[in-house]
């Protein structure tokens, strides 16, 4: 079977899409406000993070550009927590989501298992870069992900609306 690790990763983040739209399709526009903690993220913010740092995937693997630069100050790596009502809506961060999760799947699909040991197209010092290679990023990616689709769940939790 050709590009068995990549087709475990395809499985692996259609799995991921699968659990995370379930949790992002749980709540109401209104519930995104809700902080996980006070001063914390909000459903909209981790939801826009998802959008931007999925986004970046493909700049990583050299696979694309990205769709959405503009939600990258406010959603971002280190980007400070605003008020509800400067973020987009929950409506246009979701249909974002949607179009960067079809995006992905087709990067996914071209990848073969030789590109896994490639460094990334992103570093600039091999030595010191921890990711360094393709196949790094995308375990990285996987665990980013995981990361905040709990957060999401926690919220979701919170209003009673338990997917799973």
């Amino acid at each position: 079977m050709e590009n068995v690790l990549v087709q475990q990763y395809l499985k692996q983040y259609r799995m991921m899409l699968e659990w995370v739209d379930g949790q992002l399709n749980a709540l109401s526009d209104e519930e995104y406000n809700l902080e996980l903690s006070p001063g914390k993220n909000t459903g909209i913010w981790i939801l826009g993070h998802l959008v931007v740092s999925d986004d970046d995937f493909s700049v990583f693997l050299g696979k694309g550009e990205l769709l959405f630069p503009e939600y990258t100050e406010v959603f971002g790596q280190g980007s400070k927590l605003q008020k509800a009502e400067i973020y987009p809506s929950v409506s246009k961060l979701k249909e974002a989501w949607k179009k960067v999760s079809e995006k992905n799947l087709e990067i996914y699909s071209g990848l073969t298992d030789k590109e896994l040991n490639e460094p990334h197209s992103m570093v600039k010092n091999y030595e010191t870069d921890y990711f360094k290679t393709k196949d790094k990023v995308i375990m990285a990616w996987h665990l980013h992900q995981a990361y905040h689709a709990g957060q999401i769940a926690i919220l979701v939790s919170r209003v009673g609306k338990n997917k799973y």
